[in-house]
């Protein structure tokens, strides 16, 4: 997991972006006013009681509010281009580059259910806010149980309680998520990777609520899926053996300017700088690298930015 800085995309938002939310909320608020509407009709033409009506146009309202929402998709949709632009093109969550999704948009706060709340009805006011949006892979954003692993974050936001969850628009309860969000840059320190490339929580001490929030994160963005695991332990294998090799070589008399020291430098820069659009899990890369900064041409490339 990477920082992602909120402000930037916001910088690059389209001019037009508020009056299409606005407008998209017209069309959400009058197909929510139609469908009660049809109801009320109904319910004369049936004299039906007026607590049923009443019941009734509840149900209606959320129903056309959720297919109203998911009508104006394209307003997360539309986004995602300038999103990837953030993070070269990598998930936010766990920095993967295969994303394997034709909208690879999660709303943080979930707008259509909370699973752990099963009265909330979903943060449905924030599902045309840019700043609820995390560009995500398929993996850490669509919840699934395989055989070796569980995970994917789907409509999940566990909180410590209380305070509760906010329900309505007008809510302010001051919630703590448990979840890990990019968008904050201290939550981004609390995972570590271990040589066989699994995600852990930075805290040892299992009590902690840092701790149980890396915890819970790990496992609902399936940070350690098989396929990504594998991968960031071939990345820390091959990190040793560029470090390996790069001090044979120094070891050995080479001038640190050669071809062949060079090269294995612009590989482990390649490794650990996340604007390189070639590589993934770069954050765990860093982390590898770090590991033999007892030389100091290793802190050399660690400072480099």
């Amino acid at each position: 997991m990477r920082y992602i800085d909120l402000d930037e995309v916001e910088a690059d938002l389209p001019g037009n972006r508020q009056e299409q939310v606005d407008a998209a909320w017209v069309y959400v608020n009058r197909k929510m006013d139609e469908s009660e509407a049809k109801v009320r009709a109904e319910g004369a033409r049936n004299n039906w009681s007026e607590a049923e009506i009443t019941g009734k146009v509840e149900l209606a309202r959320i129903s056309a509010r959720k297919a109203a929402i998911s009508a104006k998709n394209n307003l997360w949709s539309d986004l995602s281009d300038l999103l990837a632009e953030q993070s070269s093109g990598k998930c936010w969550y766990c920095e993967s580059k295969e994303l394997r999704s034709d909208n690879p948009i999660d709303h943080f706060r979930p707008k259509g259910q909370v699973v752990e709340c099963s009265e909330h009805p979903g943060y449905w006011w924030l599902a045309f806010d840019w700043s609820n949006y995390r560009y995500s892979c398929t993996y850490c954003n669509s919840r699934r149980v395989e055989a070796e692993s569980a995970g994917g974050k789907h409509d999940h936001f566990p909180l410590f309680t209380p305070p509760d969850w906010n329900k309505s628009n007008t809510d302010n309860n001051a919630e703590r998520p448990m979840l890990l969000d990019p968008t904050n840059a201290n939550d981004c320190k609390l995972l570590t990777f271990n040589q066989n490339g699994e995600a852990c929580p930075n805290e040892s001490d299992s009590s902690s609520d840092n701790f149980k929030r890396a915890k819970i994160s790990i496992e609902l963005y399936h940070l350690n899926h098989k396929n990504t695991t594998r991968v960031r332990k071939q990345i820390h294998q091959e990190i040793r053996q560029l470090v390996a090799a790069t001090n044979e070589l120094l070891d050995a008399g080479a001038d640190p300017r050669s071809l062949a020291i060079e090269a294995n430098i612009k590989n482990l820069l390649r490794k650990i700088r996340s604007t390189c659009k070639s590589t993934q899990f770069n954050t765990a890369a860093r982390l590898y690298l770090s590991q033999f900064d007892c030389h100091q041409w290793v802190k050399d490339i660690l400072d480099l930015r």
